[in-house]
């Protein structure tokens, strides 16, 4: 018996209304399988013919689909900026590495799972590298995640991923291999005519994952490889980008709002747009650190913290909200920060800072020492004197929080850079994306007239936490 079509139903209760319950069982899952064989091949649509789409349904194509900066780039001569030349010049040798540097959420899984499925075409013998920062990474992400490898197959086409072997057989013979930045020598000796490198730009060890990849890309008339990765200010990244063999792609998230659940427009893109943090993770920019800054994003990325895995230690933390008062109410914004230690680390735990009244500053302030069980309010005192204590006791001190006034008797760099090293011993921990704080971390110079409000009080924050008993905050 033939299967039905989709026209076999009239609209109505359920499928096909008061005909679909009359139907036998055998036509019920006929459609059932048609209907789901349809939104298989919708679901695994990919690149059309056209030439800069967007992406937008058109034609045959009734879905969402790839945008034209998601489809390989062409081996035509190009303009690329070396080391050795102040201006673009062209080359024409085919590319070996394709970097893709754009925001979150763009869709660099997707389009390195369908670079990685088109190459495999080739059939039995063709050997995939599929790199990631840890093996965890590259089974969660690359292979099983909801953009990865298998997903952007049909069930009846779907590879056959055997995870004890570490590799993805596909069914016309070809084999990608998995490996992680966490052991890179298990890329020293294999071969590839293809790879897939997920996030680079977090990797440890990278100058040896990169040598190695590329020393095993030796197999085939064009080796390729797909690097997708957001952007960082990583040596090996910059290198990366000026080689003549590199076509580099950018993009933001932006581009791919349509595909994207609507709360993370609402509570991610609004967060961070507009921040320096926000240029790199959501308009894909490539930003270099800021000569002469104490602190870059990598120094801070590497030692972020969890909430969930700080919260059942914050009880045991000592804690201070600090205070930076602006000198006028509707000027600079008042920084107040709440930093917490246990043992030998510190956790800088919220960014509370705004532009407020006297009165509203004083009121957040406490409103966060009570919350978090802070033992002390540190605020500097060389702008107001006095009126900084009593602008708090006007709201109301809670019982058991202490104040304390700083006096900043050293210029900001002096402050500053004790606080630095301990940033670059590993000791601080930013629990959370603090992008606002950040932003003026890793911009703010020596050189800059500019008050670093949220900056200042961190500084007095850690400074009477770490060394407050050599009688240092004072002066700090």
């Amino acid at each position: 018996m033939s299967g039905p079509g989709f026209t076999d139903y009239t609209p109505g209760y359920g499928p096909g209304g008061g005909q679909w319950r009359s139907w036998d069982p055998e036509r019920k899952d006929a459609l059932r399988q048609r209907l789901e064989d349809e939104l298989e091949r919708r679901r695994t649509m990919w690149g059309c013919d056209r030439q800069f789409c967007d992406g937008s349904p058109h034609g045959k194509y009734v879905m969402q689909h790839a945008r034209w900066n998601q489809l390989p780039p062409p081996d035509l001569p190009r303009l690329v900026r070396t080391p050795d030349s102040p201006v673009p010049v062209e080359v024409s040798v085919p590319w070996l590495e394709w970097l893709i540097m754009s925001g979150r959420g763009w869709g660099k899984t997707r389009t390195g799972a369908e670079f990685v499925k088109e190459r495999a075409k080739v059939g039995r013998g063709h050997r995939i590298a599929l790199i990631g920062r840890t093996a965890a990474d590259v089974r969660d992400t690359m292979i099983e995640g909801e953009s990865g490898l298998l997903s952007v197959y049909r069930r009846t086409e779907r590879p056959d991923y055997q995870p004890s072997k570490r590799r993805v057989v596909f069914q016309n013979g070809a084999i990608a291999y998995a490996y992680s930045s966490d052991e890179p020598d298990q890329l020293r000796g294999p071969q590839h005519h293809t790879g897939w490198v997920d996030e680079l730009a977090t990797f440890g060890n990278l100058d040896k994952v990169i040598s190695n990849y590329r020393l095993g890309m030796r197999l085939g008339r064009t080796p390729r490889v797909v690097v997708t990765t957001t952007p960082r200010p990583r040596k090996e990244i910059r290198e990366m980008r000026r080689s003549p063999s590199t076509v580099v792609t950018g993009g933001t998230t932006y581009e791919n709002l349509v595909n994207l659940a609507p709360v993370f427009q609402e509570q991610v893109i609004r967060k961070y747009e507009g921040t320096r943090l926000g240029r790199q993770e959501l308009n894909g920019e490539y930003l270099e650190d800021v000569e002469g800054a104490l602190w870059t994003l990598d120094l801070i990325d590497q030692h972020r913290a969890d909430l969930e895995l700080v919260k059942p230690f914050i009880r045991r933390m000592e804690i201070a909200v600090a205070i930076d008062p602006a000198v006028t109410y509707g000027g600079d914004e008042t920084g107040i920060l709440v930093v917490g230690k246990l043992d030998d680390e510190g956790f800088v735990l919220a960014d509370l800072s705004g532009h407020f009244s006297p009165h509203d500053w004083a009121r957040t302030a406490i409103q966060a020492a009570t919350s978090w069980g802070a033992g002390y309010l540190v605020a500097e005192k060389n702008q107001g004197g006095e009126m900084v204590l009593a602008t708090l006791q006007s709201v109301g001190l809670p019982r058991g929080v202490r104040y304390r006034g700083v006096t900043a008797s050293k210029g900001k760099r002096l402050r500053a850079e004790p606080i630095s090293t301990l940033y670059e011993r590993g000791m601080i921990h930013h629990v959370g994306v603090l992008a606002k704080l950040e932003d003026q971390m890793t911009t703010w110079t020596p050189a800059d007239k500019d008050s670093p409000d949220r900056l200042d009080a961190l500084v007095w924050a850690c400074s009477h936490l770490f060394f407050r008993r050599r009688g240092m905050a004072d002066v700090a």
